[in-house]
């Protein structure tokens, strides 16, 4: 991994069709029923926490933060605030970053995308 590499949130079925399986084999490669398997895709937070360790460790992943279905939904708060966040930062404007090394470009775009101002007196 790079260091720019971050790790992404996907969906079971993303697991799935990378393995180049049909539903019943991906429930048989995670050890699972092809019923639990769906009811993962349904309604995760019925599935019993130990059936999601063990999908979990069937995919070799260490954190479910790399699976939609196993990832706890966000508390009323923290939506709350992370829409605040997103409001704040639309009024302030967004920091853009170099997407190889991660470093601040020095460029301020508002919300929409449009520069709002830049360090590099070429840029403005």
């Amino acid at each position: 991994m790079q260091a720019t590499d971050m790790p992404v949130t996907r969906p079971l079925e993303y697991y799935r069709q990378e393995r180049v399986l049909t539903v019943a084999e991906f429930a048989k490669f995670l050890g699972i029923t092809e019923q639990t398997y769906r009811r993962l895709l349904r309604a995760p937070e019925k599935v019993r926490m130990e059936t999601r360790r063990q999908v979990l460790a069937a995919l070799d992943l260490p954190s479910p933060h790399y699976v939609r279905e196993l990832v706890p939904n966000p508390t009323p708060e923290m939506v709350t605030d992370a829409l605040a966040a997103y409001a704040e930062a639309n009024r302030a404007g967004w920091i853009a970053y170099d997407p190889e090394t991660l470093a601040p470009t020095g460029e301020v775009f508002d919300g929409a995308g449009n520069l709002l101002y830049s360090s590099d007196p070429k840029a403005s």
